[in-house]
């Protein structure tokens, strides 16, 4: 299968689709940073590594033992249509009066700002069976079907505040450096590609590295520059679509189990690629003027495309839960 990205899709020569993958590129870092497997299928399989057997040792003239590894985990994922249509009424279009801003192209632009949102939020929230239609999030998945290992509680259910009028908040600086670490750990080869968290954890990040001598920044085969921690570039998820709502929320409960309720964030680690976490695609994005509908007085424009997220190594997402930033 072929790995995309969207600055691959960003060289197609349909002015549409390089268009709306510009206004994808600008309104969601994590999307731009994902590989897009071409899959040219709704669902795929992917293999997770079960247990490794047991080994024996033995006495000269004796035989091994002759136990198996653990049959690996076969994971079905599922991707989903996505997109909308772009209606304008035909008299909108056709006012030859001044205007601030093209009307096709103000609802175009909105309307793929929004599904770059949509996408984020989905990621990080999708809630698995409960959401039939949507991508299962990072949220559900780290929570229900990873090990206990990549769920790593910041102070033991209560909550680690490194707020700046936190008690003790040297203490509470290390032992998120602490945490933080150990969050890299939990991760395939012992490091993460990124981290995924909201404006307040990536602000009071800032911070707290600066008073341990720990910002870093570094820079992208793009030139674009990151804040990062041991390598892991961190990333803010934004809002969703209502321009209020945080994706990762500073209203988690301090034992990690939901994301409303509490006062705490959370911060995930990833691994990106095919044998890792992975987006892929049914067919490619597909983006097309139809003109005026059967209507005769609205002009439509469809944007679709088919993506689904898969999670091919178990260890390759993570999630650091019960930090509390104000």
């Amino acid at each position: 299968m072929a790995v995309l990205t969207l600055a691959d899709y960003g060289e197609n020569p349909s002015p549409l689709v390089a268009g709306v993958v510009k206004i994808l590129r600008e309104e969601s870092l994590f999307m731009d940073i994902l590989p897009i497997e071409d899959a040219g299928a709704l669902n795929v399989e992917v293999i997770r590594e079960g247990g490794m057997p047991t080994i024996s040792w033995r006495r000269a003239g004796a035989s091994h033992g002759s136990n198996k590894a653990v049959t690996p985990n076969r994971i079905n994922e599922t991707a989903y249509s996505f997109g909308n249509y772009v209606d304008v009424d035909k008299m909108y279009i056709k006012d030859k009066g001044k205007k601030l801003y093209d009307p096709r192209t103000y609802w175009t632009t909105m309307t793929v700002r929004a599904m770059a949102r949509e996408f984020n939020d989905a990621a990080i929230n999708g809630a698995g069976p409960s959401q039939p239609d949507r991508p299962t999030g990072l949220f559900y998945r780290i929570l229900n079907d990873m090990a206990a290992t990549q769920n790593i509680d910041a102070a033991a259910g209560s909550g680690l505040d490194i707020s700046a009028s936190a008690g003790s908040l040297a203490a509470n600086i290390q032992q998120f450096f602490d945490r933080l670490d150990k969050l890299l750990y939990s991760m395939v080869d012992h490091k993460a590609d990124y981290l995924l968290l909201n404006d307040n954890m990536l602000t009071r990040y800032w911070s707290v590295a600066r008073q341990s001598n720990l910002l870093d920044t570094t820079t992208d085969r793009l030139g674009r520059e990151f804040f990062s921690y041991k390598g892991a570039k961190l990333i803010d998820m934004g809002f969703k679509t209502d321009d209020t709502t945080k994706i990762i929320t500073d209203a988690e409960l301090a034992n990690g189990t939901a994301v409303t309720g509490g006062a705490y964030t959370s911060i995930y680690a990833i691994r990106l690629g095919k044998d890792k976490f992975t987006a892929f695609q049914e067919y490619a994005m597909d983006v097309a003027d139809l003109g005026v509908i059967n209507d005769g007085v609205t002009y439509r424009l469809l944007v679709d495309w088919v993506l689904g997220l898969a999670v091919s190594h178990p260890r390759s997402i993570s999630r650091l839960y019960g930090v509390k930033t104000q």
